[in-house]
Protein backbone atom coordinates (compact mmCIF):
# COMPACT_ATOMS: atom_id res chain seq x y z
CA UNK A 1 0.00 0.00 0.00
CA UNK A 2 1.08 3.53 -1.33
CA UNK A 3 1.15 6.20 1.66
CA UNK A 4 1.04 9.66 0.45
CA UNK A 5 4.52 11.58 1.46
CA UNK A 6 2.79 14.38 3.46
CA UNK A 7 1.72 11.37 5.63
CA UNK A 8 4.43 10.30 6.37
CA UNK A 9 5.75 13.62 6.97
CA UNK A 10 2.70 14.39 9.82
CA UNK A 11 3.09 10.89 11.59
CA UNK A 12 7.05 12.00 11.83
CA UNK A 13 5.79 15.32 13.65
CA UNK A 14 3.20 13.99 15.63
CA UNK A 15 5.52 11.13 17.28
CA UNK A 16 8.39 13.55 17.68
CA UNK A 17 6.03 15.70 19.49
CA UNK A 18 4.71 12.94 21.67
CA UNK A 19 8.44 11.85 22.93
CA UNK A 20 9.02 15.55 23.49
CA UNK A 21 5.98 15.88 25.78
CA UNK A 22 6.74 12.51 26.89
CA UNK A 23 10.33 13.11 27.76
CA UNK A 24 9.04 16.97 29.54
CA UNK A 25 6.59 14.68 31.73
CA UNK A 26 9.43 12.50 32.77
CA UNK A 27 11.85 15.48 33.66
CA UNK A 28 9.85 17.68 35.23
CA UNK A 29 9.58 15.85 39.23
CA UNK A 30 8.84 17.60 42.10
CA UNK A 31 6.76 20.74 41.58
CA UNK A 32 9.57 23.18 44.17
CA UNK A 33 9.07 26.67 45.52
CA UNK A 34 10.76 29.49 44.68
CA UNK A 35 14.19 28.81 43.88
CA UNK A 36 17.21 31.18 45.13
CA UNK A 37 20.46 29.65 43.42
CA UNK A 38 20.84 27.48 46.10
CA UNK A 39 18.36 25.68 47.98
CA UNK A 40 14.95 24.08 46.89
CA UNK A 41 12.25 23.33 49.15
CA UNK A 42 9.40 21.08 48.22
CA UNK A 43 5.75 19.42 50.24
CA UNK A 44 4.81 16.21 49.13
CA UNK A 45 2.15 14.24 49.98
CA UNK A 46 4.11 10.91 52.05
CA UNK A 47 3.46 7.91 49.87
CA UNK A 48 5.12 5.49 52.60
CA UNK A 49 2.06 6.62 55.19
CA UNK A 50 0.54 3.11 55.31
CA UNK A 51 -2.45 1.91 57.64
CA UNK A 52 -5.15 2.96 56.54
CA UNK A 53 -6.29 6.13 54.61
CA UNK A 54 -6.57 8.80 57.48
CA UNK A 55 -9.13 11.30 57.08
CA UNK A 56 -5.83 14.02 57.26
CA UNK A 57 -2.64 12.96 54.98
CA UNK A 58 0.43 13.62 56.09
CA UNK A 59 3.21 14.95 54.68
CA UNK A 60 6.99 15.53 53.87
CA UNK A 61 8.80 18.49 53.44
CA UNK A 62 12.06 18.82 51.40
CA UNK A 63 15.17 20.86 50.94
CA UNK A 64 17.15 20.40 48.51
CA UNK A 65 20.74 21.92 47.69
CA UNK A 66 20.24 23.20 43.91
CA UNK A 67 23.64 25.07 43.88
CA UNK A 68 27.32 24.10 43.57
CA UNK A 69 28.41 24.63 46.65
CA UNK A 70 27.85 22.10 50.02
CA UNK A 71 25.20 23.94 52.50
CA UNK A 72 24.81 24.14 56.39
CA UNK A 73 21.19 24.42 57.21
CA UNK A 74 20.28 25.71 60.99
CA UNK A 75 16.66 23.96 60.90
CA UNK A 76 15.99 24.39 64.76
CA UNK A 77 16.88 22.85 67.99
CA UNK A 78 18.25 19.76 69.89
CA UNK A 79 17.53 18.26 73.35
CA UNK A 80 18.95 15.63 75.05
CA UNK A 81 22.42 15.85 73.25
CA UNK A 82 20.70 15.00 70.35
CA UNK A 83 17.58 12.38 70.92
CA UNK A 84 14.97 14.99 70.74
CA UNK A 85 14.92 16.70 67.37
CA UNK A 86 13.04 20.11 66.45
CA UNK A 87 12.88 21.60 63.19
CA UNK A 88 11.04 24.12 64.34
CA UNK A 89 12.43 26.96 61.97
CA UNK A 90 10.30 25.23 59.47
CA UNK A 91 7.14 26.20 59.59
CA UNK A 92 3.86 25.29 57.11
CA UNK A 93 1.33 27.72 56.09
CA UNK A 94 -2.57 26.26 55.47
CA UNK A 95 -5.07 27.72 53.39
CA UNK A 96 -8.53 26.64 53.58
CA UNK A 97 -11.32 26.43 50.71
CA UNK A 98 -12.38 30.14 51.74
CA UNK A 99 -8.87 31.19 51.41
CA UNK A 100 -7.99 32.33 55.05
CA UNK A 101 -4.25 31.30 55.19
CA UNK A 102 -3.13 29.92 58.53
CA UNK A 103 0.67 29.85 60.09
CA UNK A 104 1.55 26.38 62.11
CA UNK A 105 4.32 25.79 64.05
CA UNK A 106 5.79 22.39 65.36
CA UNK A 107 4.67 21.51 68.72
CA UNK A 108 6.64 21.76 71.78
CA UNK A 109 9.24 20.98 73.18
CA UNK A 110 6.93 22.30 76.32
CA UNK A 111 9.59 22.18 78.73
CA UNK A 112 13.09 22.42 78.72
CA UNK A 113 15.56 21.90 81.90
CA UNK A 114 18.69 21.17 80.74
CA UNK A 115 21.10 21.15 77.61
CA UNK A 116 19.78 22.71 74.17
CA UNK A 117 22.22 22.88 70.64
CA UNK A 118 21.07 23.69 67.39
CA UNK A 119 19.95 21.23 64.54
CA UNK A 120 22.21 21.64 62.22
CA UNK A 121 22.24 19.67 58.73
CA UNK A 122 24.80 19.58 56.72
CA UNK A 123 23.39 19.72 52.34
CA UNK A 124 26.07 18.37 50.11
CA UNK A 125 25.58 19.90 46.05
CA UNK A 126 22.85 17.97 45.01
CA UNK A 127 21.44 16.18 47.93
CA UNK A 128 17.92 16.39 49.74
CA UNK A 129 16.92 16.05 53.39
CA UNK A 130 13.61 14.99 54.18
CA UNK A 131 11.15 15.77 57.25
CA UNK A 132 8.04 14.22 57.96
CA UNK A 133 4.71 16.21 58.68
CA UNK A 134 1.68 15.43 60.58
CA UNK A 135 -0.48 18.16 60.91
CA UNK A 136 -1.29 16.92 63.97
CA UNK A 137 2.07 18.02 65.95
CA UNK A 138 1.46 21.76 64.40
CA UNK A 139 -0.50 24.19 66.10
CA UNK A 140 -2.07 28.04 64.54
CA UNK A 141 -0.31 29.81 67.74
CA UNK A 142 -0.30 32.91 65.45
CA UNK A 143 -3.97 33.32 65.28
CA UNK A 144 -3.94 31.84 68.76
CA UNK A 145 -6.06 28.72 67.02
CA UNK A 146 -4.18 25.48 69.30
CA UNK A 147 -6.79 23.53 69.04
CA UNK A 148 -7.60 24.16 65.27
CA UNK A 149 -8.98 21.08 63.98
CA UNK A 150 -9.48 20.50 60.29
CA UNK A 151 -12.96 20.21 58.52
CA UNK A 152 -13.37 18.04 55.63
CA UNK A 153 -13.06 19.94 52.22
CA UNK A 154 -10.09 21.25 50.11
CA UNK A 155 -6.44 22.94 51.44
CA UNK A 156 -3.41 24.30 50.17
CA UNK A 157 -0.19 23.59 52.23
CA UNK A 158 2.98 25.57 51.67
CA UNK A 159 6.42 25.10 53.83
CA UNK A 160 8.47 27.93 55.17
CA UNK A 161 12.23 28.35 55.69
CA UNK A 162 14.43 31.17 57.62
CA UNK A 163 17.40 29.76 58.00
CA UNK A 164 19.98 31.54 60.70
CA UNK A 165 23.33 31.65 61.77
CA UNK A 166 24.48 30.75 65.14
CA UNK A 167 26.30 33.08 67.37
CA UNK A 168 29.00 32.47 70.11
CA UNK A 169 26.51 33.37 72.74
CA UNK A 170 23.96 30.49 71.39
CA UNK A 171 26.86 27.58 71.26
CA UNK A 172 27.43 25.45 73.63
CA UNK A 173 30.96 26.00 75.91
CA UNK A 174 32.47 22.23 74.37
CA UNK A 175 31.35 23.06 70.71
CA UNK A 176 31.73 26.90 69.88
CA UNK A 177 33.47 25.72 66.70
CA UNK A 178 29.60 25.93 65.69
CA UNK A 179 29.69 29.10 65.25
CA UNK A 180 31.98 29.69 62.54
CA UNK A 181 30.31 27.40 60.13
CA UNK A 182 28.77 28.98 57.41
CA UNK A 183 25.37 28.88 57.76
CA UNK A 184 22.31 29.16 54.90
CA UNK A 185 20.80 32.43 55.85
CA UNK A 186 17.67 33.61 54.07
CA UNK A 187 14.05 32.73 53.78
CA UNK A 188 12.23 30.16 51.19
CA UNK A 189 8.64 29.17 50.46
CA UNK A 190 7.87 25.84 48.71
CA UNK A 191 5.32 24.86 46.30
CA UNK A 192 1.67 25.19 47.25
CA UNK A 193 0.41 21.65 47.42
CA UNK A 194 -3.23 21.06 47.00
CA UNK A 195 -5.07 18.58 49.13
CA UNK A 196 -8.14 17.15 50.71
CA UNK A 197 -9.32 16.41 54.42
CA UNK A 198 -12.31 13.88 53.71
CA UNK A 199 -15.12 13.39 55.54
CA UNK A 200 -16.86 10.66 58.01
Amino acid sequence: MNIPKNCHQNLSIALLASLLSLAGSLSAGPQFGAVNQELRMNVRLDLNDVGGKPKVPKFRVESQNAGQDDLILNLGIMLANGRKQYPKDIVLILTDSQGKARRFDLRGPAFIAGRVDPLIVPLPVGSTFSIPVDLEEYWATASNEFAYKLKPGAYFLEAQFSGGSLTQQEANLDVKGLALMPYWTGSINSNRLPFEVAGK
